[in-house]
C-alpha cells in the first residue's frame, strides 16, 4: 500500500480471462512507490475468491468493485482492469459515479462496444465463444497448464511470453474448486445476457453518460478486438478521454509490455488525482 491520501483514490486492479491476481504482479510495487493506496483483486468467482449464487452476472461483479473498495477503508476508487476486468471496470463507473473516480481499461472497450459482436470479433474470438458452450470440455481445458499456455500464447503478440509464461500460475488457479465453472458460467451470460433479466438490467445501467477520466488501451497486435471495436467508446465516455495504442502488444497488454503499463497507470493518475 502507497502513503494515506484524503484526496486520492484507491487504485484496484482487475484481471481478466483466464487469469486471477497475478496478472499486475509487475505494476503493484509501482503504483505504491508512487504514493497511491492499491489492490490487486481477485473478481468474484476467480482462483480462491467466493463461488456465491450470484456469481455471473456482471452488474453484480461491477457492484463488487464499489463494495469492495468501502470495505477496505477507502472513499473512492479508480478501476484499472483488462478484458472482462475492464469491462466491470467500465460499468462501474457508470453505476457508482460517487465511489468511482475513472477507469482505465486494457484491451476492453466499452460493453456496449463488444455486445455488437457481429460486427466487432475477429475469427480467434469467434472460436472462444464457441468453446464455452461446450462446458465439459471448456472445463477440463482451463484446468490444463498446457492448454492454458496455449490460449494465452495465441492471445499475446507473437513471440511475447509475458502472459503465458505464467501458465502455471493460471492453470492451477483455475483447478480450485468451482473457479473453472465461474469463468465459463460467467462468459456464457456475457454472450447471452439479453436472455436474461439481470443483462437487461445491466444494459440499463450501462446505458449512462460518464463523465469521470477514462482512458483506454490496446495492444496493436490483439487478436480478439479490432481497433474499431473502440470507435463507439465516445458516446458513454463524456469526460476526459484518451485512446491509446500500444505498438507490439497482443491482450495481455499489463504483462506484454509490464513497463509501458506502468507508465500509462502512473501518467493518469498524476494527470487526475496527485
Amino acid at each position: 500500500m502507497g502513503e494515506h491520501s484524503d484526496t486520492r483514490p484507491l487504485v484496484m486492479l482487475l484481471h481478466g480471462f483466464p487469469e486471477y491476481w497475478w496478472s499486475w504482479r509487475s505494476h503493484i510495487e509501482a503504483i505504491a512507490n508512487a504514493g497511491y493506496e492499491v489492490a490487486a483483486v481477485d473478481l468474484r468467482g476467480a482462483a480462491g475468491s467466493d463461488k456465491t449464487p450470484d456469481i455471473v452476472d456482471a452488474l453484480t461483479l461491477a457492484g463488487d468493485i464499489p463494495a469492495l473498495a468501502h470495505a477496505l477503508g477507502a472513499a473512492t476508487v479508480v478501476p484499472v482492469g483488462l478484458g472482462r476486468g475492464g469491462g466491470h471496470a467500465w460499468a462501474a463507473a457508470a453505476i457508482a459515479p460517487d465511489t468511482v473516480r475513472g477507469a482505465l481499461t486494457f484491451s476492453s472497450p466499452h460493453p456496449f462496444g463488444v455486445h455488437r459482436i457481429g460486427m466487432q470479433a475477429t475469427a480467434k474470438l469467434w472460436r472462444h465463444v464457441a468453446t464455452t458452450f461446450l462446458p465439459p470440455a471448456a472445463r477440463k481445458g482451463l484446468g490444463s497448464e498446457r492448454q492454458i499456455r496455449r490460449l494465452l500464447a495465441e492471445w499475446s503478440a507473437p513471440g511475447n511470453d509475458g502472459a503465458s509464461g505464467q501458465s502455471a500460475h493460471y492453470a492451477a488457479a483455475l483447478r480450485l474448486p468451482k473457479a473453472a465453472d465461474a469463468a465459463i458460467d460467467q462468459l456464457r451470460w456475457s454472450y447471452m445476457k439479453l436472455r436474461h433479466v439481470t443483462g437487461i438490467q445491466y444494459r440499463k445501467a450501462l446505458d449512462t453518460a460518464i463523465a469521470t477520466p477514462v482512458w483506454t488501451i490496446r495492444g496493436d497486435l490483439d487478436p480478439l478486438l479490432p481497433e474499431r471495436a473502440w470507435r463507439r467508446d465516445r458516446r458513454y465516455a463524456f469526460g476526459p478521454y484518451r485512446h491509446v495504442t500500444v505498438p507490439g502488444a497482443g491482450h495481455f497488454v499489463p504483462e506484454e509490455a509490464p513497463e509501458r503499463t506502468v507508465g500509462l497507470v502512473l501518467e493518469y493518475l498524476e494527470r487526475y488525482f496527485a
